[in-house]
């Protein structure tokens, strides 16, 4: 269930780099995932999921620039070292050090790929992830650095 789980929030996340809104209209988002197949019950599952993000933090580019100012360290614990690649925890720490995520913002794209995935979690997981949370969370605070560091291979969606 979680490889579909993914594939479908890929397709949202797709979707939402043309049209950001769209991660707010249930309805859309329904009838999306209905043409590419999936079930009522495994989109039920998904929006749900995707509605646990909170989608009211504000604050803006201005917030993250005075939360760069307050950066703490976070250390893998042994368990996570093993579940992200390299390359995906590079990626975590790479956009924590541009402040492009928080503190807050890093714990939420950490946990949402452990919940996707029990395979090992790769970059393409952790950017699908980090622009889904970034669009729920505050959608001005993707800069053009940070959207082309985020490019996701379309070629790997799966319906």
């Amino acid at each position: 269930m979680r490889e579909k789980m993914f594939a479908m929030i890929r397709i949202l996340v797709e979707k939402a780099l043309e049209d950001r809104s769209l991660l707010s209209d249930e309805r859309e988002m329904t009838a999306l995932l209905e043409s590419r197949g999936y079930s009522q019950e495994e989109i039920y599952d998904a929006v749900s999921w995707l509605q646990q993000i909170h989608g009211d933090w504000s604050g803006g580019e201005e917030a993250l620039r005075t939360e760069r100012r307050k950066r703490s360290i976070r250390v893998f614990h042994p368990e996570e070292r093993l579940a992200f690649s390299p390359a995906a925890q590079g990626l975590v720490h790479r956009l924590y050090a541009l402040g492009a995520l928080d503190d807050h913002l890093r714990e939420e794209v950490l946990q949402r790929c452990i919940d996707l995935t029990d395979e090992e979690i790769d970059a393409e997981t952790v950017k699908t992830v980090i622009l889904l949370v970034l669009f729920k969370e505050n959608r001005d605070v993707l800069g053009e650095d940070i959207q082309s560091l985020l490019r996701i291979d379309t070629t790997r969606l799966v319906n």
